[in-house]
């Protein structure tokens, strides 16, 4: 994608100001000028603020947590287009939404949501992949280590063992990722798993425990839901606002409830606001049911009336 941009000459890019660096490591690298834009408490770029700071080049959006636009976003993005500016949506955390209703260029990585190993999407590009020349490409090496990495793990846990090797092969696999930058074709493991995939079960799954764990919990002057699911929403994750994360993860993590954790402050970009530190993912994913989803909501109001 950003190959094509600068094609075109376009050398400007406005972000939100909460990010992951891996999103703006090609700008970055390539020379581009970049602004940031400004995040609300529930983490997203308000419709205002896009209007009146983004009048030319590049605009990445991003609709964190399964959100879909607002009726309110997609006015400012179709205004946006009309003064020339190019929309780029990364879908990485609803792709079991429909396709972004007002984009030029619509991306994903697909390892977020769902159990694969590697790959992605663009679209709205001209350019095409090219097969790599001779032997087995990066993305199959990146695969095969992934794969090695999900059955230590899966064998580790399940023997009640405390062997972490798990954790160096995972670690090489990201490595891997980071240094193989060039497009390529998904590999063909993880192109296998799509194709068997039941993507609508796996769909009804997440909106099932979505709406169960938020019923769980309830509402709590101590923590607060920031994505509920709703019918323009299907969690990535449920996000829960609160002042105490670090204590909730750890108390969590003793309770074998794993968390994922949110991106580190940003390296690449001048700091504008307090970087965002009071949010927690809640997993609902399709590995997990009823019984885990309440046990979840049992230990985390647990842990705020304890503490």
């Amino acid at each position: 994608a950003e190959a094509e941009l600068r094609s075109q000459g376009h050398t400007h890019l406005y972000v939100p100001s909460y990010l992951c660096d891996s999103m703006i490591a090609p700008f970055q690298e390539t020379g581009w000028t970049l602004r940031t834009l400004p995040v609300n408490g529930d983490l997203t770029v308000g419709p205002t603020d896009v209007l009146s700071q983004v009048s030319s080049g590049v605009f990445l959006h991003t609709p964190y947590f399964g959100r879909q636009d607002s009726a309110a976003m997609l006015a400012a993005l179709d205004t946006l287009r009309r003064r020339g500016v190019v929309v780029v949506v990364d879908e990485t955390h609803r792709v079991f939404s429909g396709p972004s209703q007002v984009a030029d260029i619509r991306v994903a990585s697909l390892r977020k949501l769902l159990p694969l190993y590697d790959g992605g999407y663009v679209t709205g590009v001209s350019g095409r992949l090219q097969n790599s020349p001779g032997g087995s490409s990066p993305r199959s090496k990146i695969a095969d280590l992934r794969q090695l990495a999900s059955i230590a793990k899966t064998e580790a846990f399940a023997s009640g063992d405390s062997n972490e090797a798990h954790l160096a092969l995972f670690a090489s696999a990201e490595h891997a990722t980071k240094i193989h930058t060039h497009p390529a074709q998904i590999s063909s493991k993880s192109l296998s798993l799509l194709h068997r995939l039941d993507m609508q079960l796996i769909r009804m799954t997440r909106q099932t425990n979505a709406t169960m764990l938020t019923q769980a919990l309830g509402h709590s002057d101590r923590f607060r839901i920031i994505n509920p699911p709703a019918t323009n929403l299907l969690p990535s994750h449920l996000v829960l606002e609160t002042g105490d994360v670090a204590g909730l993860r750890q108390y969590l993590i003793g309770r074998r409830i794993y968390c994922p954790i949110h991106w580190p402050p940003s390296e690449l970009l001048p700091r504008t606001q307090d970087w965002p530190g009071r949010y927690i993912s809640l997993p609902i994913d399709h590995r997990y049911g009823e019984t885990d989803m309440l046990r979840m909501a049992d230990r985390v109001k647990a842990f705020f009336t304890r503490n």
